[in-house]
């Protein structure tokens, strides 16, 4: 017999005894312990750590109380959607949680479905008010089919919210009919949610479409991370640690933010929320932007655009279409195995790195030129073509900059869709991608970073012009950069280019090493040699100082043992870097004298 002493408002009844009834739990667990303490009876009172129980809404303490309810046997259920995960018609990404998944379905427990909340489907059990015969029917029934009677009275329990849930993939679709929703939708292809509710909502899923419908919901389940504050902490309202999305929106924008958060989440894992990240998403957005309003600005004012066979294609122009080609590959990749953060990012190295500041910097002189037409038609057609195709594939990540962006570029080829969201996602192109094309672009690129890391070196202006020697392997290679010498005229400020092999090192002159390569700067003229010499001793003489002190330190033992970690690390990193100045500063003197 089931003896309980306490009503659903926690209130003690008769069968608690005549001294409690009336009080609540608590003042009746303190009337015990203080009858027990009069009556000489407690030996001690001692504290133990276990978990209490509390509502997830007003942290009122759960008190265990014995009622009927309304249950699932699970275990029948389980079986087979244990089955398919095992055999891969279901799978998890990041595997991992696979075995969290069998966890629960292996150790399953017969799922009680009744609540006793305001809200909710009501349960449709019905109650004879005569014999308490109980029916189960979609509606009230009209006769009880024990006694005749034909008064009821519904179970005033709702179903759990997950009982309605479960049914999701296919009741949203016309079900019970057999709908064309129903047909086309059911499997879907991806379900993305969170890790807490694999049992709570997942696996009862496949549960319940594999028992309804006799097919599995979907084919993957990617869950997803938790977003973390600065310090590492959930983020929620209670805490007051959570932003509002819509005022960051209007800071920075929705696809800035977007592509922050997918920047700075690595496939399943949390990810730390700061606003100094929307910093990325911001700055690309910007730089997209303004590589767009150059672009109209000026392909506008030129008429016409050539057909891709009649394209007067230079060595920039296959690289970039090589480039591209690439990328399509790589983010489909991405995509397709749901490493969003890694399609971000080969996004943003593109068309930033590659597009914006080489090829477009590239196209501007060919743009410019109103006597080179084919040069000039030819360049449009690749800056526009190149644009519209990275915005498709960056659609998913950013779709309002490249919904805006598509639409104003879309006239000028032969597309029919009216929005981006439904336009071909881009195919690679495998006869596009050239790898001696990429490699020769590549050695004129380091030649250029070598040469700009140079001026930098001796804080030449962006506007002074220099002459270069370049020390070259190969006849090879005096042909590709003779052939393109105008690049280095353009993106390094480069007036002269002397290119042979086994050539000397001038004197007064600073070098840089690229691949199997040298650049050469003569300073003599540049800049005031006495000077820069002087200021670089003084320098080196500075850096020697710092570098003898961080030196001792971390020569101490004391100091090593006793400084905490971080500190002794730091303090390395600042060894390493000043070092690598020292070394840097010397080769500057050295080239000057």
């Amino acid at each position: 017999e089931q003896i309980i002493i306490m009503d659903e408002h926690g209130v003690m009844n008769e069968a608690a005894g005549n001294d409690f009834t009336g009080l609540n739990r608590f003042e009746c667990r303190d009337k015990i312990v203080k009858m027990l303490k009069d009556q000489d009876l407690l030996e001690k009172i001692e504290d133990h750590d276990h978990s209490v129980g509390q509502c997830y809404r007003c942290d009122t303490v759960i008190e265990p109380y014995l009622s009927d309810q309304w249950f699932v046997k699970m275990q029948p259920l389980a079986k087979p959607a244990i089955k398919v995960v095992k055999d891969g018609r279901v799978k998890f990404q990041p595997e991992r949680w696979t075995k969290v998944y069998y966890h629960w379905m292996e150790n399953v427990r017969d799922w009680c479905i009744s609540r006793q909340i305001w809200w909710g489907h009501r349960i449709p059990a019905y109650y004879c008010e005569e014999c308490n015969e109980m029916i189960v029917a979609k509606e009230m029934p009209d006769k009880c089919s024990k006694c005749g009677n034909d008064k009821f009275r519904q179970d005033e329990d709702v179903l759990d919210t997950w009982f309605s849930s479960w049914l999701w993939p296919f009741s949203t679709m016309g079900w019970p009919k057999n709908t064309e929703e129903l047909e086309y939708f059911l499997p879907t292809n991806l379900l993305i949610t969170a890790p807490g509710i694999i049992y709570l909502w997942v696996a009862r899923m496949i549960m319940a479409t594999l028992e309804f419908q006799n097919k599995i919901p979907f084919d993957t389940v990617l869950l997803h991370g938790m977003v973390l504050d600065e310090h590492g902490i959930k983020m929620s309202k209670s805490l007051g640690n959570s932003p509002d999305p819509i005022h960051i929106i209007e800071e920075v924008g929705a696809d800035a933010l977007r592509f922050s958060m997918i920047f700075n989440t690595p496939k399943g894992q949390d990810s730390y929320y700061s606003a100094s990240i929307l910093e990325i998403g911001r700055n690309f957005a910007n730089k997209i932007w303004n590589a767009y309003r150059f672009m109209m600005m000026n392909v506008e004012k030129i008429e016409g655009l050539p057909k891709r066979e009649k394209l007067k294609l230079e060595l920039a122009d296959k690289w970039i279409y090589s480039r591209l080609n690439q990328v399509i590959a790589d983010v489909t990749s991405e995509y397709e195995n749901l490493r969003m953060n890694d399609a971000s990012s080969a996004l943003m190295d593109f068309i930033w790195k590659e597009f914006c500041s080489w090829y477009l910097e590239l196209s501007k002189d060919r743009i410019y030129n109103d006597e080179d037409k084919a040069g000039q038609l030819t360049a449009k057609y690749i800056l526009l073509d190149v644009f519209q195709t990275s915005m498709r594939l960056l659609q998913p990540i950013m779709p309002h900059i490249a919904e805006e962006i598509w639409q104003g570029i879309k006239h000028y080829f032969p597309m029919q869709e009216k929005s981006i969201i439904i336009a071909d996602f881009p195919k690679k192109n495998e006869e596009m991608i050239n790898t001696k094309i990429d490699k020769d672009m590549q050695l004129i690129q380091d030649a250029i970073t070598g040469t700009r890391n140079l001026r930098k070196q001796v804080n030449l202006s962006p506007g002074k012009e220099v002459a270069i020697s370049i020390n070259v392997a190969s006849d090879k290679q005096i042909g590709l950069i003779e052939k393109y010498k105008n690049y280095f005229l353009k993106l390094a400020r480069v007036s002269e280019l002397n290119i042979a092999a086994n050539l000397q090192k001038p004197h007064s002159s600073i070098a840089a090493v690229v691949q199997d390569i040298e650049i050469y700067l003569p300073l003599e003229g540049l800049i005031d040699l006495e000077a820069e010499r002087s200021k670089l001793e003084k320098q080196l003489a500075k850096l020697e100082k710092e570098l003898k002190v961080i030196s001792g330190k971390l020569n101490n033992k004391k100091f090593v043992d006793n400084a905490p970690e971080k500190i002794v690390e730091k303090e390395k990193e600042k060894f390493n870097e000043i070092e690598t100045k020292v070394i840097k500063t010397r080769e500057l003197l050295a080239g000057l004298k």
